[in-house]
C-alpha cells in the first residue's frame, strides 16, 4: 500500500446516540415508547443535510445496548437494522459511505467488557461480531475501536492483546463484507483502558464509574511498547485498512511532550491511510448548548496538515438537531482548512436567515462560556456586560426572519434552528441576570433537554445530571473561573 497524502478527503459526520448521551436533540434509537425517535424521512432529511455541507462518510456507534445476544435479537434491534439498512442505501444515493463503529468487546446494557483470554466470552464477542455484520452487509466501513467505557485489564490482557484480536476480528468482517474497509482506532492514552483499568476487588469487567480515572495514565513505556507491537502488525490486517490517530494521546488530542503522537502517525501513514478521531473539536460529550468552537477547530487542521499526512476526520455530534453550524464549520476545516471561520458562520447564518443573519455571529461564542472538555474559549467580560449581550441576542433572534433555500438543506427546519437558539439566549440571559431562579431555570433546562430520563432508570454514566449541574453552578458561581476540564473522566 502507498503513502497517502490527500488532507480532507474523507470527511466524517459521526453521530452518536448511546442512551448517556440521549437528549432533545439526539436521535433515540433505543427506546421505542419514549419520546425523540426518528422516522425514515427525519434520516433521509439528516443525510441530505450533511451532504450539502461536504460529509462523503455517516458513522454511528453500534451501542453495547445492542451490541449483545438479547440486542440483537429483540424487536428493537430488529427495528434498528431495518433502520440503518434504509440509512445506508440512502447515503449511498448521495454518495455517501456509512461506517459502524463497535468496540471490540464491550457487550450489554451494563457495558460489560468481555476479556479475550477467556475462552467463553471471546467466543460470545466473535458471534456477535458476525451476526451484526451479517446484519449490516452494506456497509463501506467497520470501525474497531478501542472502547468505551473502557477495555479489559484482566486475565493479562494489554493493549497488544486488543491489536491482536483486532486483527482477528477485522478479517471475520472481510469474510461477511468483503468490499468493507477496516478502520482500526487508536483512542486514549492510547488504546483507552486495555491493560491500564484497575477495578475494585472482585471486577469482572463490569463498568464502575468510580474506576474510569484509571484508563487515562498515560506511561511512556507502555505506549512505545503497544505502537511498536502495532506497527509490527500492521501489514496483518486486512486490505484495505485505515488507523484513527489523533495528534495527542490525551483527551484533547494535544501533541504534548511525551504524548505527542506525530512520530507515530508518519510511520503509520507509510504504508496505511491515517484519519484523527477527535471529538473534543466540536461539542466533547457534556455540556449540550450551541457551540462555537471553531478557532482551536481550524487551529488543529493546520497542527494536523504540518503534522502527518492526514486523509480526514471526525466531526462528532450528540446534538443534531441543535448543533449544526457546527457541522458545517467542521466539514468545511477539511474541505477548506486555510478559511476563515468567523466568514464561514456568516455564510452559513445568511443562508437560513439571509443578511441580518451575519449579524448573529458575533454573539455566538459567548455560549461557550461553560467549562468542558474540549472548550478552549475563555470568555472574559463582568457578568453585567454579558448579561446585556444576551438580551441582545434575544430581541436580534426575534427580528430574524427564516429563509428556505433548496440547495442548503436543514434538518430541522430554520424556524426550529431559530427557536432552539431563542431558548438558550433566553436561559443564558436570565441565568446572568441580577437575581436568577436558579432552580427554576435548572428545572426549565432539564425539560428542555433532558426529559427523556425521568422515565428512565439512572444510567451507569451519570452524565446528564452533572452536565446540568455544571451549567447551572456556573452561573451560582460554584465552579472555578472560565477553562476548560483536562478530560471527561478526570478526578
Amino acid at each position: 500500500m502507498t503513502k497517502h497524502n490527500n488532507f480532507g478527503s474523507r470527511r466524517i459526520y459521526y453521530n452518536n446516540f448511546a442512551s448517556h448521551l440521549l437528549n432533545a436533540y439526539n436521535p433515540n434509537m433505543l427506546y421505542p415508547e419514549l419520546p425523540n425517535r426518528w422516522s425514515d424521512e427525519d434520516w433521509r432529511r439528516c443525510i441530505d443535510m450533511i451532504a450539502s455541507f461536504g460529509f462523503n462518510a455517516f458513522e454511528f456507534w453500534l451501542v453495547p445496548r445492542l451490541f449483545c445476544r438479547e440486542g440483537i435479537k429483540s424487536e428493537l434491534g430488529q427495528e434498528f437494522i431495518r433502520q440503518m439498512n434504509m440509512l445506508i442505501d440512502y447515503a449511498h444515493t448521495r454518495n455517501v459511505e456509512v461506517m459502524a463503529l463497535i468496540s471490540l468487546a464491550t457487550v450489554g446494557t451494563d457495558w460489560h467488557t468481555f476479556c479475550p483470554n477467556v475462552k467463553e466470552e471471546w467466543n460470545e464477542v466473535r458471534n456477535l461480531w458476525d451476526a451484526w455484520t451479517k446484519a449490516l452487509l452494506g456497509l463501506d466501513i467497520v470501525s474497531i475501536f478501542p472502547g468505551d467505557p473502557g477495555a479489559c485489564s484482566r486475565n493479562g490482557c494489554t493493549a497488544e492483546t486488543y491489536i491482536d484480536k483486532s486483527i482477528e476480528i477485522a478479517h471475520l468482517i472481510k469474510r461477511n463484507i468483503p468490499d468493507a474497509e477496516i478502520e482500526f482506532g487508536t483512542w486514549g492514552p492510547p488504546f483507552f483502558g486495555w491493560g491500564l483499568l484497575e477495578g475494585s476487588k472482585g471486577w469482572k469487567g463490569e463498568f464502575v464509574q468510580e474506576d474510569q480515572h484509571t484508563a487515562w495514565r498515560f506511561d511512556k513505556e507502555r505506549t512505545e511498547r503497544c505502537m511498536n507491537h502495532l506497527l509490527k502488525r500492521l501489514p496483518d490486517f486486512p486490505d484495505p485498512t485505515s488507523i484513527a490517530i489523533n495528534l495527542g494521546f490525551n483527551p484533547d488530542g494535544t501533541p504534548d511532550g511525551d504524548q505527542s503522537t506525530i512520530y507515530w502517525a508518519n510511520e503509520i501513514a507509510k504504508t496505511h491511510r491515517i484519519n484523527s478521531w477527535d471529538f473534543s473539536l466540536t461539542e466533547g460529550e457534556n455540556a449540550i448548548i450551541p457551540h462555537f468552537r471553531f478557532e482551536r477547530l481550524f487551529e488543529q487542521r493546520k497542527r494536523e496538515r504540518l503534522a502527518a499526512p492526514y486523509n480526514g476526520g471526525i466531526s462528532y455530534t450528540m446534538t443534531p438537531l441543535l448543533n449544526q453550524l457546527s457541522l458545517y464549520e467542521s466539514a468545511q476545516s477539511f474541505l477548506n482548512p486555510d478559511g476563515d471561520y468567523i466568514e464561514i458562520a456568516e455564510t452559513f447564518c445568511e443562508k437560513l436567515f439571509g443578511c441580518a443573519g451575519k449579524e448573529l455571529v458575533p454573539y455566538l461564542e459567548l455560549f461557550e462560556v461553560i467549562p468542558d472538555w474540549g472548550n478552549h474559549v475563555i470568555v472574559d467580560m463582568p457578568k453585567e456586560e454579558y448579561h446585556q449581550k444576551m438580551i441582545e441576542l434575544v430581541d436580534l433572534l426575534q427580528s430574524l426572519t427564516p429563509v428556505h433555500r433548496d440547495d442548503f438543506p436543514i434538518h430541522p427546519s430554520p424556524e426550529v434552528w431559530l427557536h432552539e437558539h431563542l431558548f438558550f439566549a433566553k436561559l443564558f440571559r436570565d441565568l446572568s441576570g441580577l437575581s436568577p431562579d436558579f432552580d427554576s431555570l435548572h428545572e426549565q433546562y432539564w425539560n428542555h433537554v433532558y426529559a427523556i430520563y425521568d422515565k428512565l432508570p439512572t444510567h451507569v454514566d451519570p452524565r446528564p445530571k452533572n452536565a446540568t449541574n455544571t451549567i447551572i453552578n456556573y452561573f451560582r458561581g460554584l465552579t472555578d473561573k472560565p477553562g476548560f476540564i483536562p478530560g471527561k473522566w478526570s478526578k
